[in-house]
């Protein structure tokens, strides 16, 4: 039943996006360019300053696996937001939960979609890089996709937050900039999160340990690029696992509160 209902939103969310059939062209165009570019940049600084960071010593690798996953990051903890923002901006929340679906099944099926079109984007970064500009991949596949299936589940977590303050305050979500501009600033999108402590120091230098997608971007990294195994990845493996353990009971919970109240109080079609 779950898996139908999920489709029955993804089916939906599918016709209405290939109704323009240009924007798909143009997303491929904008992901090869953005690599195109990256490529060039990373000639500057190749055999130079990344060579002190194993990670960056092909900084064209580094900056596309952070972009990949970025996206992944960025659609956990945003496209349950989203999808609650236009449904209120539609007038068809308020129709959509008076159906008989629970909130865990309105929270998988919401962001089912989006999830669809960030594996096509992210995919597109690696192949591009693979295809044109030599950029190869080692490690275990399986392990790494692991990671980014835990870290955006975590993200997830805080996107279901995001939601629930969507669903009562309407604008004004505080959880998608401290995320979104964190998630990029501070967990090694584009630089050595080692570089914040030497050059910002050592307060600002702490904040990518608070951070799930530092965990998920260094293990992520370390299994495709440095090639390593199950055994030396377990600390930001673990650490993935307290964050879920944490976020995923009380997120659920605080979405549930906010739905009831937002239904209490006669808002769900408010926007």
């Amino acid at each position: 039943m779950l898996l139908r209902r999920v489709r029955a939103f993804v089916v939906r969310d599918f016709q209405l996006a290939v109704s323009y059939r240009m924007e798909f062209f143009l997303r491929m165009l904008s992901v090869l360019f953005v690599v195109t570019t990256l490529f060039f940049i990373s000639r500057i600084f190749a055999g130079n300053a990344a060579t002190n960071f194993t990670q960056w010593r092909n900084p064209l690798a580094a900056w596309i696996t952070g972009l990949a996953v970025l996206n992944y990051f960025m659609t956990g903890f945003s496209s349950l937001a989203n999808a609650i923002r236009s449904e209120q901006s539609q007038g068809t929340l308020e129709s959509v939960l008076m159906t008989p679906i629970g909130v865990p099944t309105l929270v998988v099926a919401s962001s089912a979609w989006d999830f669809v079109q960030t594996t096509f984007n992210s995919f597109l970064y690696l192949f591009f890089g693979w295809l044109f500009f030599d950029v190869h991949y080692q490690g275990n596949f399986l392990l790494a996709l692991v990671f980014l299936v835990l870290t955006t589940l975590v993200l997830a977590c805080l996107g279901i937050l995001s939601a629930s303050f969507a669903m009562v305050f309407k604008r004004g979500d505080p959880f998608g900039v401290i995320l979104g501009v964190g998630s990029a600033l501070f967990s090694g999108v584009f630089f050595p999160t080692q570089l914040l402590t030497e050059y910002a120091g050592r307060s600002l230098g702490q904040i990518p340990r608070f951070l799930p997608t530092t965990y998920g971007l260094e293990g992520i990294r370390r299994v495709l690029i440095e090639g390593q195994s199950f055994a030396q990845v377990r600390e930001p493996l673990l650490m993935l696992l307290l964050f879920l353990g944490v976020l995923l009971p009380f997120s659920l919970w605080v979405f549930k509160r906010a739905v009831t109240r937002a239904k209490r109080e006669g808002s769900l079609i408010q926007y």
